[in-house]
């Protein structure tokens, strides 16, 4: 499907959701998202490992709650979809869920890691015109990596509903299965949401409120028909 058409679904289950539902975690979305900025804004000027420490135990909230997000919407889509119960608000967030999220993100930093400083190694050796290419390169590569763990939040918290043990590394590769060949489909859908981005920027993040519930939706339809090879 295009991307026009995955949003079109997407908002047709947005309308599903009743308003003071998806709204309250929309706006906890953006919270999540802005208030980390805020503080790293306001403490730039600091130095301390207090600060240090309060900027990164914020950072890692965010991510838990983006990761929430995803996972309360996809549970949404999936009740409105086949029916069912209405997912708890913190339904991303059990015990199960965070063990595997942190596994993720150390396995997720560890290479990134590992990746920014060979290229910063090889970029020292090499004349500026290389040295552009190769950041160019590393954007592209990063930005790959980013769209094939797209669904691995997903692929968590399907395991954790069925009961089914598999290590993180197992439900990495599974989101890498799924988006094979599916990479370009999934920046071109991300794109077209750009243009409301830059509107949430201008109405200083308000207009995320509905944007972050719209846009989580989008992705979750497109998890779904990925499993069902649709997308």
């Amino acid at each position: 499907m295009k991307a026009k058409e995955i949003r079109a679904l997407a908002r047709e289950n947005l309308k599903q959701i009743p308003k003071k539902i998806y709204m309250s975690m929309g706006l906890l979305l953006v919270v999540a998202n802005i208030i980390p900025s805020v503080v790293n804004q306001v403490t730039d000027s600091k130095s301390g490992v207090g600060v240090n420490i309060i900027f990164f135990l914020l950072e890692i909230a965010a991510v838990l709650l983006t990761a929430n997000g995803y996972i309360f919407f996809d549970r949404w889509r999936n009740k409105i979809q086949k029916g069912g119960e209405e997912p708890n608000a913190w339904c991303g967030l059990s015990g199960q869920h965070l063990a595997r999220l942190a596994v993720y993100g150390v396995i997720v930093s560890v290479t990134l890691a590992i990746v920014v400083v060979i290229v910063g190694l090889v970029i020292s050796q090499v004349p500026v015109a290389v040295s552009i290419i190769l950041l160019i390169l590393l954007v592209v590569l990063l930005v790959w990596i980013e769209l094939r763990l797209t669904y691995v939040v997903y692929v968590i918290d399907d395991d954790v509903r069925t009961g089914q043990k598999r290590s993180v590394w197992a439900e990495i590769g599974a989101s890498w299965k799924l988006t094979k060949g599916r990479v370009w489909k999934l920046l071109c859908l991300k794109l077209s949401f750009l243009g409301w981005y830059i509107l949430t920027a201008f109405t200083l993040g308000i207009l995320g409120i509905w944007l972050m519930p719209y846009y989580n939706l989008a992705i979750a339809e497109t998890y779904e028909q990925s499993k069902e090879d649709k997308y």
